[in-house]
């Protein structure tokens, strides 16, 4: 077995180390798809699986009867093992779906978006691990479910029976807090607007831990003390205690820019609803960050963030803000699971079930691939080991000299940096390397799947060199 192979065998144990699936025959099949899924990423199953018998054990795997909650579970206890000596860990939550192919309606999949629309699918909460660098860990917690018909009875009601999407978000909180206190993690939630609900912020208190959530309802009625009125009356009337700084990324309709936002911290109880009983106070710490001069065109940042961490001086703001910030991670996680990378939605499985315990496993997948793109612009002066093994370093160098090395590049025999190999590797996926950007998840998962191919050929010719001498 090559070195290359290796490195994929070792990450798919370490993600079924804990596995409880029934058998081992189970955890032998779960940790082959995952292996196969790191070296060819796609969303068909015969996309990923070249070998007959490989593709039918993947298939009997995915139709079996493994929970998918099992797998989640698995994959979130190598998350938490992963986890540095730190303070705590960031859990990044948010929603999306997933748009499945479901021309005739014969699929146990539901509606996705506005009702009207015929496209189909499942809805999707997730939570990712975050180091406090901003590198994705690993997934603590993935639930998909599909949409039924339009509901004839009032929101009261169901929320009543826990039939509302907030139910599903109170069920997730739940299960990661779970999961972290038994790892002896301290998780800090990071939830953006869907996160501005009463049964979410009493999920967030019982889960333990830290939170920051936006919200999305500023008018929403507070107290200052004994002064009653809106969350922005009051926190308008806060000095600025400083200015801070952050890099906005690009995104499909703007352009990359650094904003400069005004910060005002406060302490408010919030007058939240409760089924079955009166209103009920809870307080938070709030942070608002506000740009008061947006460039033309751009929409102005304004972030009104709620916490229960202590917030009493600029520094205090800064940390809360920070956590905010790591929100994008989780967006450029779904695109890497969606289209970047895995390509998910191009599955043809018939099954809800089927569909969901395939899907976990390549959003493991996605987020190695985010794991590494992330270690290259948080760590890049690290040797390329840290990423890397040795026979995939010395394939990538020679595949540089080969075929992208340029007149005024050299390639020496020391080790080189793991932003440079990111960006050998991206290379090999089709980057341009163009001025001081970085690679995306497009063309440095191609390029991985490319050096893997090539380091496996690579070591072969080593082998037979050494043979005849």
């Amino acid at each position: 077995m090559s070195e290359t192979t290796e490195a994929t065998r070792d990450w798919a144990r370490e993600q079924v180390h804990a596995a409880d699936f029934g058998n081992a025959l189970r955890d032998r099949r779960c940790e082959l798809m995952l292996r196969r899924a790191a070296e060819r990423p796609a969303g068909r199953l015969t996309e990923v699986f070249c070998n007959r018998a490989e593709l039918q054990a993947a298939y009997k795997f995915v139709e079996g009867s493994v929970s998918p909650t099992a797998i989640v579970a698995s994959l979130a206890d190598a998350t938490l093992r992963g986890q540095s000596e730190t303070e705590f860990l960031y859990a990044v939550m948010d929603g999306t779906s997933l748009s499945l192919t479901d021309r005739t309606k014969s699929k146990d999949f539901g509606s996705v978006g506005s009702r009207t629309f015929p496209t189909r699918g499942l809805k999707v909460i997730d939570a990712i691990g975050i180091d406090a660098d901003g590198t994705p860990r690993g997934l603590l917690d993935l639930h998909m479910w599909s949409r039924g018909p339009r509901a004839s009875d009032s929101k009261r009601a169901r929320r009543w029976r826990g039939e509302t999407e907030t139910q599903h978000w109170v069920e997730s909180i739940a299960r990661v807090g779970e999961r972290a206190r038994d790892a002896g993690v301290t998780p800090w939630f990071v939830i953006d607007r869907e996160g501005d609900s009463a049964a979410i912020f009493r999920a967030l208190e019982r889960a333990g831990g830290h939170f920051t959530v936006r919200t999305s309802q500023k008018e929403r009625c507070c107290f200052d003390g004994n002064v009653r009125g809106s969350i922005l009356q009051r926190m308008a009337r806060r000095p600025i205690i400083g200015r801070h700084f952050v890099d906005v990324p690009k995104g499909r309709e703007r352009r990359p820019r650094v904003a400069t936002l005004d910060v005002r911290i406060g302490r408010l109880t919030l007058d939240l609803h409760q089924l079955g009983a009166r209103r009920a106070p809870m307080e938070v710490c709030v942070v608002w960050v506000h740009e008061p001069r947006a460039p033309r065109g751009a929409e102005a940042l304004d972030w009104m963030l709620f916490t229960n961490r202590s917030v009493r001086t600029y520094d205090d703001a800064l940390a809360i803000i920070e956590s905010y910030c790591h929100r994008w991670r989780v967006e450029d996680f779904h695109r890497t699971w969606k289209r970047g990378r895995c390509h998910v939605e191009d599955t043809q499985l018939r099954k809800r079930d089927h569909v969901v315990r395939w899907a976990t496993m390549l959003a493991a997948v996605a987020l190695r691939v985010e794991r590494l793109k992330l270690l290259a612009r948080t760590r890049p002066d690290e040797p390329a080991t840290i990423g890397l093994k040795p026979i995939e370093i010395e394939a990538l160098k020679a595949a540089k000299r080969a075929y992208f090395l340029t007149r005024t590049e050299t390639v020496g025999d020391d080790m080189p940096s793991l932003a440079t190999a990111v960006r050998w590797i991206a290379q090999f996926g089709g980057f341009q390397g163009r001025g001081d950007v970085m690679p995306g998840a497009v063309t440095l998962g191609r390029g991985l799947e490319r050096l893997l191919v090539y380091a496996e050929g690579f070591e072969q010719g080593v082998k037979q060199a050494r043979k005849r001498r």
